[in-house]
């Protein structure tokens, strides 16, 4: 599956993504409707995207929302952001500082969307019989053992408002 499929599907999704058991319902209509090996495909495209986004500096602006970040919290708020569509997406991959500009008034953490990933792994194993985690897949999902790329954040105040400003003034403190 090529990226502009894979963000068709993910971008028809995002259009619900105010309340996320419609956008997980959308997302596995749309799944349900493509062969085994697609949803494969669909998957590793995904796994592809969640990857380019084990950054350090991501994981910064997301420990400064939510005010601290576990390495399984990373992993789901880099599925939330997955599942804003491919514009946001690409936009805070180029531009991590930006989130904060983005965020309506009022959000206060909780940028995590676990399930998005599942349901393709879900819909996979009801169209084989199979497990849902025996999916091939190509790259690991959670990067067990690896260390994002880029350089490790600071969790030093100073360092993370002189480097993410506009996250910091909005979430930090």
């Amino acid at each position: 599956m090529n990226d502009d499929q894979f963000w068709a599907i993910v971008d028809r999704t995002a259009l619900h993504q105010a309340d996320t058991r419609v956008q997980t319902e959308a997302l596995r209509q749309a799944l349900e409707a493509l062969t085994a090996d697609e949803v494969v495909a669909f998957t590793n495209t995904m796994q592809r995207h969640l990857a380019r986004a084990y950054r350090w500096d991501l994981w910064a602006v997301g420990y400064i929302i939510e005010g601290g970040m576990s390495d399984d919290g990373f992993e789901y708020f880099r599925r939330w952001l997955l599942s804003k569509g491919r514009t946001l997406f690409e936009r805070i991959l180029a531009h991590p500082d930006d989130l904060a500009d983005l965020l309506a008034d009022g959000t206060e953490g909780h940028l995590d969307y676990e399930a998005f990933a599942a349901v393709s792994w879900d819909v996979w194993g009801e169209k084989t019989g199979s497990s849902p985690d025996e999916i091939p897949l190509y790259l690991d999902l959670m990067t067990d053992g690896k260390d994002p790329t880029g350089e490790p954040f600071q969790e030093d105040p100073a360092w993370l408002a002189a480097n993410f400003p506009r996250t910091w003034a909005r979430f930090g403190g």
